[in-house]
């Protein structure tokens, strides 16, 4: 990270904001399709459980 903007075309930050911007759209399409959000279990494995049930899921 710098805070020199020299080192950075426009090209270069229109082209890290869009890939920003699809991992956000991805991030988000899979919290709510697969129910991640919902969980409100306190114990690391249930957790871990939780997500990979919902990554299944969501694979199918």
């Amino acid at each position: 990270a710098t805070n020199d903007l020299s080192k950075c075309s426009k090209d270069d930050v229109e082209f890290e904001s869009q890939t920003r911007w699809k991992v956000e759209d991805i991030n988000g399409e899979i919290k709510q399709l697969t129910g991640l959000c919902s969980c409100q279990c306190r114990l690391r494995k249930i957790q871990i459980n939780h997500i990979t049930c919902g990554m299944l899921v969501w694979n199918f």
